[in-house]
This record gives structure tokens, C-alpha cells and sequence, in this order.
């Protein structure tokens, strides 16, 4: 197992070469989670390996997309909201293709289910099955679960079910679509369900249905930190870091478990967030280094 890192969560302000630069003596990263935002990709980070690979994540511009237009998203039944999402992803691929076309190996691309509240299985597969015939080189389609509405709780990011992602997936693969699979993030499913067992669950859920790409480990908790408000999407570091809330629910157990239940996927790897002031990026590197250890110390064997 090598790992993905989401480390643009974890990173000191600009310039962030020397950030990079350290993450590259970590030998357990193979590559990084790279944000795809309003704005576009912010290409590939000064100091950071030319031999990485990639995955990269539509969840920043998503989101901020949503800010603005509420109807925004590939599972939205507003034709127009639909339609930008469309595009907002043509843009992702764009992005993808240059950094193949600059020797980059691009993993995956993470897709989400938006909008909040009002996404539909019926229009996520539809738009899924267009993105789905475009060319995106050798770079997997991935889905990345968020976590639905549950009644009498406020969601964090409020898209389609769980079981609804992976009928849709798995639907498509029944009709003999390009493949498109699922990426499990730990925080994102529990924030869902309150409890920390959910994260095993869905990974083995996804496995079972065939559709299984990938595990990403990012911490949660259900009291207020300084990463924020309790049950903020924030991917709080797993509470054997250093520097982590004690009430981060994330731990090396739960990480064991996860891993366990996923067997092997394509993708395994985590993203954690660190303050942009008062760390030193040794300190940074090093918190993401004790990441790679609890992760890598549960591989399969």
C-alpha cells in the first residue's frame, strides 16, 4: 500500500514549496488529492514530486458553486443547475487532461452527488452516463460519498444516500458503461450518522456491490474543537496525532476495522487539516508522516 494525500488541506499559506518538498521524503505517498475549485485546478504543487500521481477532487468548487446556485449539481433536477454541473465537469476534465498531457499519471477524478436536499438518483445517473462517455485518458470516474440529510439534523453537505450512490453505480456497470466507483471518505459517512461504525459499513457495502475504489481517512468529532462547530466537515487528523482533539473519533482502531473491510481497493489514502498559523512545516510534515504510520500500520498482510 502507498498512499494518497489530500495534503492541500494541511498546508501553510503560499509559498508552499518546502511543504512539498518535506511531504516527498515520506516514502508511504505515492501521490496527492488535488482540489479542483470555481476557479479551476490550480495545477500541479511547486516542490511536490514530478513522479506523484493525482486524484483529483470536485468538492471545493462544488461547494462553492452551491453558495451561489442552490439548483447546482449532477444529480440536480433543474435542467439548468444540471447543466452547469455538466460543464463545471467538462472543466475538470480539461483540467485532467493537461496534467497527462505534462507526464502526470492522474488517478481518479472524485464526483459528488449535489445538490443538498433535492438530489435525484434518477438525474445523477443520467448525468453520469454523459461524463461517462467523454475521454478522460486512464483516469478512473469516482464517486465520493458525502453525507445525506437525516432528520432532526442539520447536514454538512446533505447529497444523495448512500444506497442510492451505489444502485446508481452499480446500474450503470449493469448496462455496460465505462466503469465509475465509489470513494468511501471515514468523516463523511459518519458525520451522516452520527455513529463511527457507519464508515465500515458503507466500505463493505460498496465492496460487496462490486463498485469499491477507494478509502480516505479524514477525521470527525461530535463536540466543538478548534477545527470548528461538533461534526464539522473539517478532516480533523486521527486522535493518535499529535496536535489532534482528543475527541476526534477517528482512531487507529477505527482505521484498522476500515481497512479490514475494504480488503485492498485501488485507492487508499487520507486527508487531514491543519491551522495555517502556528505550525512550522516540519511540524506539518511530521503530522502528516504519523498519519502515513497509523494508516500504513493496518495494511492488509
Amino acid at each position: 500500500m502507498s498512499l494518497i494525500v489530500g495534503a492541500y488541506a494541511a498546508q501553510p499559506g503560499e509559498p508552499a514549496d518546502e511543504f512539498y518538498q518535506g511531504l516527498g521524503t515520506v516514502p508511504a505517498v505515492r501521490g496527492l488529492e488535488l482540489p479542483y475549485g470555481p476557479l479551476g485546478g490550480a495545477g500541479w504543487p511547486a516542490g511536490a514530486p514530478r513522479d506523484w500521481s493525482a486524484v483529483v477532487t470536485s468538492i471545493p468548487g462544488t461547494m462553492q458553486r452551491l453558495q451561489d446556485d442552490p439548483t447546482f449539481g449532477l444529480a440536480s433536477p433543474d435542467a439548468e443547475g444540471r447543466r452547469e454541473a455538466l460543464g463545471f465537469a467538462a472543466g475538470i476534465r480539461e483540467f485532467v487532461l493537461e496534467l497527462q498531457g505534462e507526464g502526470h499519471v492522474v488517478e481518479g477524478v472524485e464526483l459528488h452527488s449535489a445538490p443538498a436536499a433535492r438530489a435525484s438518483a434518477r438525474w445523477f445517473r443520467e448525468s453520469l452516463k454523459e461524463v461517462l462517455d467523454w475521454d478522460w485518458g486512464p483516469a478512473r470516474v469516482l464517486v465520493e460519498h458525502c453525507d445525506a440529510p437525516r432528520p432532526g439534523s442539520r447536514p454538512e453537505k446533505g447529497f444523495l444516500p448512500f444506497v442510492e450512490e451505489v444502485d446508481v453505480l452499480g446500474s450503470l456497470q449493469d448496462q455496460g458503461s465505462a466503469p465509475v466507483e465509489m470513494v468511501v471518505n471515514w468523516a463523511r459517512s459518519v458525520i451522516e450518522s452520527r455513529n463511527p461504525g457507519t464508515a465500515a459499513e458503507h466500505i463493505a457495502h460498496a465492496r460487496e456491490a462490486g463498485v469499491l475504489a477507494g478509502v480516505i481517512f479524514s477525521g470527525c468529532s461530535p463536540e466543538e474543537t478548534g477545527f470548528g462547530y461538533p461534526w464539522i466537515d473539517a478532516h480533523l487528523p486521527a486522535a493518535e496525532v499529535e496536535g489532534a482533539p482528543g475527541s476526534s473519533l477517528l482512531t487507529s482502531d477505527e482505521i484498522r476495522r476500515c481497512l479490514v473491510a475494504a480488503g485492498e481497493p485501488p485507492i487508499t489514502g487520507f486527508k487531514i487539516g491543519l491551522p495555517r498559523e502556528g505550525l512550522s512545516v516540519l511540524q506539518r510534515v511530521e503530522r502528516l508522516r504519523q498519519m502515513c504510520a497509523l494508516v500504513e500500520g493496518h495494511r492488509p498482510r
